[in-house]
C-alpha cells in the first residue's frame, strides 16, 4: 500500500484554499506517473513466453496513465496546472514514491520475478483493508497501525475537500477547462459510465473520476469488509490481485473455504523466469561507460523518455492532442529498451543485461 505523509492528509483536511488541493493533486498525478517506470521495466524485462504475465501488467501500464489522466483532468477543471516533466525528473530509484513515507516501501527497478511482484508491487498495490487478503491466512500486524493513510484515503479525502468548498459557495469548477482536459473515451477502453469522457465539471464528475481511481487501484471494499477484487463495474480484478495472480502462479478465484472468500486456485499463470532479461536493476544512463554500446543505446532510450516527458507534460498543460504523440514515443521506447538489453554487463552467477535507463544519473537535481 503507498503509505501517504499523515502530515498531507492533515493540511488538506485544514484547509479552505484552493490552491492548497491543486498543489497537493499536483502530487498525486506525479504519484500516479511513479509508478509507470518500475512497471515499464517488468514489461520490457519479457523476452517472450509468458503472455498471461504480460498481458496482466500491460494492463495495469494502460490504467497507471489512465489514473493519472484523470487525476490530471480533476486538477485542470479546479484551475491547478500538472507538472509532469518537472516532478518526473525528480524520480529516483530505489526510494520512496513521491507523498510517501520515507520509511515505508522502497520502490525499485528490476525485472519481472516474483520477488519483485511480491515484495515491491504487491506492496505498491496492497489495498487499504483490515480484511486478510487471498494468499494471507491471517491478518498482518502492520493493519492495526494508523500513522498514514492510504492514497484512496487521500483520493477520499480530495472529494470531502472539494465538497466542503463547493458547499461554502466558493466557485471551484467555474472554468473546468474542458477544453485542455483529455478525452479518455478516445484513449482508453470504456471506465466511467456516467462521465464516459473522464472530464470533470461538478462535484458528480470528480466524484466517478477520482472513484475510478480508487477501484482500479485498491478494488471495491470498507476497511474491515471482506475484500472484493474487483474494480466495481466490469468485472476485471483491481491492480493488487492482477500482481497476485502471477506472484501464485494462478487465477483468482472465489473459495467459501478460504479465510478471504478468495484464493489463487485457478488456472495457471504461469511465470518462466528463464525468459525474462537479468537487467541492471535501479539503472541511470551514468552507469554505462561513455562511449560503450549499453551507453549509446541507453542515451537514446533516456532522450526518447526525455521526449515522451516533454509531450505529457505538454498534453497536459493546454495541448491534450499531443497524447497522441505520448502514445507514439511510449511504443518507441519499447523498441529502444529492446536495443538496450542486447548488451550484456556481466556473465556470472548469471548473465546481467543493461537495463533502459529511466535516470540520468543517482544524483538528486
Amino acid at each position: 500500500m503507498l503509505k501517504i505523509r499523515k502530515e498531507i492528509i492533515s493540511r488538506l483536511q485544514a484547509t479552505s484554499n484552493i490552491k492548497d488541493v491543486q498543489e497537493l493533486l499536483a502530487g498525486a498525478v506525479s504519484l500516479e506517473y511513479s509508478t509507470i517506470p518500475p512497471y515499464l521495466t517488468a514489461l520490457f524485462s519479457i523476452k517472450e513466453g509468458n503472455q498471461q504475465a504480460r498481458a496482466l501488467v500491460h494492463s495495469i501500464v494502460v490504467e497507471e496513465m489512465l489514473h493519472m489522466t484523470l487525476a490530471a483532468n480533476t486538477l485542470i477543471a479546479i484551475g491547478g496546472k500538472p507538472r509532469i516533466l518537472e516532478d518526473a525528473l525528480k524520480l529516483y530509484y530505489p526510494g520512496p514514491l513521491p507523498m510517501c513515507v520515507d520509511e515505508g516501501l522502497t520502490v525499485t527497478l528490476a525485472s519481472l520475478t516474483r520477488q519483485q511482484v511480491g515484495a515491491v508491487f504487491m506492496a505498491i498495490e496492497r489495498p487499504d483493508t483490515t480484511a486478510i487478503l487471498p494468499g494471507e491466512m491471517a491478518l498482518r500486524a502492520e493493519a492495526a497501525q494508523t500513522s498514514y493513510a492510504s492514497i484512496g484515503v487521500f483520493y477520499q479525502a480530495i472529494l470531502k475537500k472539494l465538497g466542503e468548498l463547493v458547499a461554502q459557495g466558493q466557485p471551484i469548477f467555474r472554468e473546468p477547462r474542458l477544453e485542455q482536459q483529455i478525452d479518455i473515451s478516445k484513449w482508453f477502453p470504456p471506465e466511467i459510465k456516467s462521465f464516459p469522457d473522464g472530464k470533470v465539471h461538478s462535484m458528480e464528475s470528480a466524484t466517478a473520476v477520482l472513484n475510478t481511481i480508487i477501484w482500479q487501484g485498491e478494488g471495491v471494499q470498507i476497511r474491515d469488509d471482506r475484500i472484493d477484487p474487483f474494480e466495481g463495474h466490469d468485472g476485471n480484478y483491481a491492480h493488487y490481485f492482477k500482481f497476485g495472480e502471477i506472484f501464485y502462479g494462478h487465477r483468482l478465484k472465489r473459495n467459501v473455504e478460504a479465510p478471504s472468500g478468495w484464493s489463487y486456485t485457478g488456472d495457471a499463470v504461469p511465470l518462466d523466469e528463464s525468459n525474462i532479461v537479468n537487467l541492471k536493476p535501479n539503472a541511470a544512463l551514468s552507469d554505462y561507460p561513455r562511449g560503450s554500446g549499453a551507453q549509446i543505446a541507453g542515451k537514446q532510450f533516456y532522450e526518447a523518455y526525455h521526449s515522451l516527458l516533454v509531450a505529457l507534460d505538454q498534453t497536459f498543460n493546454g495541448h491534450p492532442e499531443r497524447l497522441n504523440a505520448a502514445l507514439g514515443i511510449m511504443f518507441e521506447l519499447k523498441l529502444v529498451a529492446q536495443q538496450v538489453m542486447q548488451f550484456r554487463l556481466e556473465d556470472q552467477p548469471v548473465p546481467l543485461y543493461a537495463a533502459p535507463p529511466f535516470m540520468r544519473t543517482h544524483e538528486p537535481r
